[in-house]
C-alpha cells in the first residue's frame, strides 16, 4: 500500500512539474538583448532562445536595443537564430529603441516576415570595415583577405534580406553611417512591419494592417558564415 501511494505521489509530482514547465515555455518566450552585442550577451540570448525552441515548439521574440558591438559575436547570434528559422522555430527580432551596426545584422536573423520594430525606433548600418575598428591603412593591409571575407558576408545578409542591390549597399554606407527612421527601414527594406501606432503624418504601417513596401521585404533569409576573427565594432 505504502508503495502505491508513493507511486501515485510521485506520478503527481511529475504531472505538476510538467504542467508548469508547459506554462513558462507557453508564457515566457520573450528574450531581451539590452546594450552593446559581446560574448556575453551574445552567449546569453543564445542559450535562452535554444532553451526556448526545446520547451516548446511556440514562437520567440527577441528585443533588440544595441549599438552594435563585436562583429564575430554579433555573427554568431545571427547564425543562431538562423539554424533555428530553418529547422522550423519561429523567431521573430523586434527593434526597440535601436538596431545599430551588428544590431541591424542580427535583425536581419529573424524568421521571413518576422522583422519588427516600434514606430520611434532608429536602425543604421555602415562599411563593415567600421565595424571591424580597421580604420588604419596599416591595420587593414594586414587582415585585408579577412576584412573582404567579412565586407562580402555582412553585405550578403543586408542585400539577402532587403531584397536591394549590392551596389546600392555599398553606395549608401560607403564611409558614411546610414541612419533609417521606422519608416524608411520599412521601405528600404530592413524590416517586414512597423508596430503600435504613430502619428498620422509619418507615414507607417501600423500592426492591424501590414503590407510590405516591397515583395524583396518578405525574402527568405540566407545562412551566413561565421567570421573568421573576432572584432570590435
Amino acid at each position: 500500500m505504502a508503495e502505491f501511494s508513493d507511486r501515485l505521489v510521485g506520478e503527481l509530482i511529475d504531472a505538476v512539474k510538467s504542467a508548469l514547465k508547459k506554462e513558462r515555455s507557453e508564457r515566457l518566450r520573450d528574450v531581451y538583448l539590452i546594450g552593446d552585442i559581446d560574448k556575453d550577451t551574445a552567449r546569453t540570448s543564445i542559450e535562452r532562445i535554444r532553451e526556448l525552441a526545446n520547451e516548446g515548439p511556440g514562437p520567440i521574440n527577441l528585443y533588440l536595443n544595441t549599438a552594435g558591438g563585436n562583429v564575430t559575436d554579433g555573427l554568431a547570434l545571427h547564425d543562431a537564430i538562423q539554424q533555428l528559422v530553418t529547422q522550423g522555430v519561429e523567431i521573430a527580432v523586434v527593434v526597440q529603441g535601436m538596431a545599430y551596426s551588428m544590431g541591424s545584422i542580427v535583425l536581419q536573423a529573424a524568421s521571413p516576415g518576422r522583422r519588427f520594430c516600434f514606430p520611434h525606433s532608429w536602425i543604421m548600418i555602415h562599411e563593415p570595415a567600421k565595424w571591424a575598428g580597421w580604420q588604419s591603412t596599416t591595420a587593414a593591409a594586414q587582415h585585408l583577405d579577412r576584412l573582404k571575407q567579412m565586407q562580402s558576408q555582412i553585405y550578403r545578409i543586408l542585400s539577402s534580406r532587403s531584397g536591394k542591390q549590392l551596389r546600392q549597399i555599398i553606395r549608401d554606407t560607403k564611409r558614411t553611417d546610414f541612419y533609417l527612421d521606422a519608416a524608411r527601414a520599412l521601405e528600404y527594406g530592413l524590416v517586414d512591419r512597423v508596430l503600435g501606432v504613430t502619428h498620422a503624418s509619418t507615414p507607417v504601417l501600423s500592426e492591424a494592417a501590414p503590407q510590405p513596401v516591397t515583395p524583396a521585404a518578405d525574402a527568405e533569409p540566407r545562412q551566413s558564415e561565421a567570421a573568421a576573427v573576432a572584432t570590435n565594432s
